[in-house]
């Protein structure tokens, strides 16, 4: 017993220092989209942003995050923490209200929004 005390309190300290140590760090977006990542969280919404006049209207769910993550792409969207990411893909609204992971593939949408999408989500 003392042992399995052990391994989960190691399992959790080296857990808490990831964590702590990835704090703050930027996640790098590469310039052609194709930056994979795992998040969880809530999907809400859907949101409304833009104008229709001005060509810029968007509507769609996001997934609120647990806490916010910095996303940087060293170019248009720049370096931006987002609290919540829209998730650019029919059907997501069956989700709403759930917590939920997703693979997906973060992007800067800069003919619309000029911040960070998720696309090519795969509910897991």
């Amino acid at each position: 017993m003392k042992t399995n005390r052990t391994t989960r309190l190691a399992a959790f300290c080296l857990l808490a220092a990831s964590q702590l140590a990835c704090a703050g760090k930027a996640v790098a977006v590469r310039e052609d989209g194709e930056t994979p990542i795992t998040l969880r969280g809530t999907v809400i919404g859907p949101i409304s942003s833009g104008s229709k006049a001005d060509g810029t209207f968007f509507k769609a769910y996001h997934l609120k995050l647990g806490r916010a993550m910095t996303f940087d792409d060293g170019a248009d969207c720049s370096e931006q923490s987002k609290a919540s990411l829209a998730l650019n893909q029919e059907d997501m609204g069956r989700y709403k209200g759930k917590i939920i992971t997703v693979k997906a593939k973060v992007f800067c949408q800069t003919n619309r929004t000029g911040t960070y999408h998720l696309s090519g989500i795969v509910v897991q």
